[in-house]
């Protein structure tokens, strides 16, 4: 990891270079690591800033948010999910095609549930939120067909209070608030008490199933992108949470299906995949620092946009549903080019909506048959990891 800096006259943060960067374990800090690095003030009336990640504040979230409410579109709705102690704004975007909204469909309407930013540090997310908001709210194909067959429920900050006061973890009473899923309070834990209640509200509707629950984070030390899950002793439940994933790192170079990781470790006891487990729930992990080329495992700085631009890879084939509902082909022309250091992007935009796509309406509910559909692969990914530490990555050896 190597922070940012910038100053009055150069207002573009930029990564200090890798060799002024240096980490020992200090043991006055029971031997974990610290890091320091070197930097010259080459100009004496300059202000200087420092950061962990590139930024995205809460007000930067409010003024994009502000700017989509100026839009007419049909298939866009903010609404007030509830308030922080702070009294910040914990907006709810409904994305969806009007007729899912007048439920007037002869079926269960299926909802994709998305949160982000539930620790303030972990920046990136915010931006693969919004890329992800941008995608869907746009005339892209795909982001209309799925659109028209999903409902699309997302809340882009749970920790606003935190992001205000640049807090890394905790939010502003110094709560971890992804240890709060479990039993949430209202006074002391609004935003995930709202965003639970809403959530039950709509698993319990029948009219509706709520079909995926994915919460974005961002990762320090690891790179690509990859997902958490839980570990079930059913197979077939077991199997179907291994769908998604599989189908997002065929769509994604930079998804790392060996760093994705489905476990029962207790230390994560109260986190919303463990609270939440009859839905189908991943926490989707972004690189804090770095994306790695797939190519030949060089690895290449995130810049600001790349984040934002997250999973904006194009696809040049045509799906077809196994109801026959025909998936537009997405606009040929191959990978996006948004930025220089960019060779694919990860997981917001249309990597992202072709696995919604393919895994809601493509993949059979036989078991048998993603087995086949998906070479084994699936499978081995949960039972190599039920018991394997979140916090390490793991080889392809060990499958």
């Amino acid at each position: 990891m190597s922070p940012l800096v910038r100053s009055t006259t150069r207002p573009f943060w930029y990564r200090i270079p890798h060799k002024n960067v240096y980490y020992y374990r200090c043991p006055e800090h029971r031997k974990n690591y610290v890091m320091s690095f070197a930097f010259m003030f080459d100009l004496e009336d300059e202000v200087y800033q420092f950061c962990y990640c590139y930024p995205y504040t809460y007000t930067r979230l409010q003024a994009y948010l502000d700017e989509l409410d100026k839009t007419a579109y049909t298939h866009y709705k903010r609404e007030l999910l509830g308030v922080t102690l702070q009294q910040r704004r914990v907006d709810l975007i409904t994305i969806t095609h009007p007729r899912n909204e007048a439920n007037t469909l002869n079926r269960k309407g299926k909802v994709i549930f998305v949160t982000s930013r539930v620790h303030p540090g972990e920046t990136p997310s915010s931006y693969v939120c919004q890329g992800f908001i941008d995608f869907m709210v746009s005339d892209h194909p795909l982001a209309q067909d799925l659109r028209y067959h999903l409902i699309f429920k997302i809340v882009p900050m749970l920790n606003p209070d935190g992001v205000y006061l640049g807090n890394y973890r905790c939010s502003l009473m110094g709560f971890d608030l992804n240890r709060q899923w479990q039993d949430p309070s209202q006074w002391a834990h609004p935003t995930i008490y709202a965003t639970k209640q809403l959530l039950m509200k709509l698993d319990q509707n029948p009219n509706l199933d709520v079909s995926f629950f994915i919460d974005i984070h961002a990762h320090s030390t690891l790179m690509n992108g990859f997902m958490y899950g839980n570990v079930f002793e059913d197979e077939e439940r077991a199997e179907r949470q291994a769908v998604f994933p599989n189908l997002l790192s065929q769509f994604a170079e930079d998804f790392s299906l060996p760093q994705t990781n489905f476990n029962r470790d207790v230390l994560k006891a109260g986190t919303g995949r463990r609270s939440l487990t009859p839905m189908n729930e991943y926490k989707l992990r972004t690189p804090n620092n770095f994306k790695r080329f797939t190519h030949n495992d060089t690895s290449l700085t995130f810049i600001e946009n790349i984040y934002q631009d997250l999973a904006n890879s194009q696809s040049q084939e045509t799906r077809q549903s196994a109801q026959g509902d025909l998936i537009s082909p997405i606009l040929e022309g191959g990978e996006d080019k948004c930025m220089p250091g960019s060779v694919s992007h990860l997981a917001g935009n249309a990597a992202i909506a072709r696995s919604f796509s393919d895994r809601l309406n493509n993949v059979s509910d036989h078991p048998s048959d993603w087995k086949e559909s998906l070479g084994g692969i699936s499978w081995r990914v949960i039972r190599s990891s039920s018991n394997a530490p979140e916090c390490e990555p793991r080889s392809e050896a060990e499958y």
